[in-house]
Parts: C-alpha cells; structure tokens; sequence
C-alpha cells in the first residue's frame, strides 16, 4: 500500500511538472592560428617538439623535410578549448524553479519533461579528441608557423524516468575545425566552434 501511494505521488508531481530550453549559439570570434617567429627554422622547430613532447599531445607524425608535425589529443575538459554555446533549462514543478545552465560541449546532468509534463532527467558525459597539423617553414629570417586542427566532440546522453530507472543512450558527435564551425538545424541551431586556445598553445610552444 505504501509503495502504490509513493508511486502514485511521483506521478502525481511529475505530471505537474514543465520544462522550457533556452539556447544561445557561441560567439564566433576569428581564431589566430598562424604567426611568423623571428627566429631560425631549425631552432623553432626544435623547441616545439621539445615542448609538444612534454605535453597532452601524441606525436603521430613527424617530417621535418616536409616540415609537417601531426599530433593528437583527448581532453574529458572540452570547454577548454571548444564551444557549443550555452544552454538554460528551466524546470517548474511542485517544487518551484530550477535552472540549469551549460555549455552543450561540457558534461552535466539535468531534469526535463515531455510533452505529456512526464519527468525525465539526462546525465550528459562529454570529451574532447582532435588531431593537428602544425606547418613551420622558413619565412626571410624568422619561421612561418601555422596551426589547424580537427576537433571532435563526443557526447554520451543516459536517460532515466523519475525514479531514475535507466531508460536509454545518446551517442552524439560534433566535428569541426579550426576554421570551420559545426553547424545543425539552421540560423538558430547549434553551433560549436575552437575558441583558439589550443591553437595558441601550441604556438605559444614554438616561442
């Protein structure tokens, strides 16, 4: 008998329940992804695979008669160097009012409802992996160094009823690059763009 009328007040509050979404695309600010160094070609090239090296980034490729590095990283920080804008929910019920707020590139967890006011709550893991391609070559007397990389954001969605039952997974994925922005659903849709950090961490590297 208890649990009939527990059940039945959590249907009682969920029914009652509604939840709005407001989304906000990203500014898209230009990322600087090239400088000239006014330094040798081979002393720049030497201190930034030092650097690279002692860092995050895997070295998958090196060809310094083609004066190509190529290196890859993952990161469970994607905001770091990505964004996906910012997301506000807004949930009303019995309760009162809850926000929310976060960047669809960072992981999180919030609740939510359908059309039929029924709770839900989503528990969101988010990660970051990418490859680069860094160019230097010799620029009059400095180095000419240029930086452009392929991000993907892999987002795992769990969904769970009110009782936090396990319901499904979402398995999402957001490719873009340093110059491109990922684009879905239109003028207003999401969007997620490189914010430059990576971009000038490296170069910061070749210094």
């Amino acid at each position: 008998m208890k649990k009939t009328l527990a059940s039945a007040l959590v249907l009682a509050l969920s029914g009652c329940a509604s939840s709005t979404l407001t989304y906000t695309q990203p500014e898209l600010a230009p990322v600087t992804n090239q400088v000239v160094i006014d330094q040798p070609f081979d002393q720049v090239w030497d201190r930034l695979v030092r650097n690279l090296a002692s860092d995050f980034f895997v070295i998958n490729n090196i060809e310094k008669s083609s004066r190509i590095i190529n290196v890859s990283f993952s990161t469970a920080s994607p905001t770091d160097y990505v964004s996906c804008g910012h997301s506000l929910r807004q949930l009303n019920n019995a309760q009162g009012t809850q926000l929310f707020e976060y960047d669809p590139a960072a992981s999180t967890a919030f609740p939510f409802t359908n059309d039929h006011g029924l709770l839900f709550h989503a528990q969101r893991a988010t990660r970051l992996e990418g490859r680069t391609n860094i160019y230097l070559a010799p620029e009059g007397t400095g180095t000419l160094l240029s930086v452009n990389t392929k991000y993907v954001v892999k987002v795992n969605i769990d969904y769970s009823n009110s009782s936090k039952q396990f319901l499904r997974r979402d398995d999402l994925t957001f490719d873009f690059s340093t110059r491109s922005p990922y684009r879905e659903g239109g003028v207003n849709g999401l969007q997620c763009a490189a914010n430059g950090a990576l971009e000038q961490r490296v170069m910061d590297y070749a210094r």
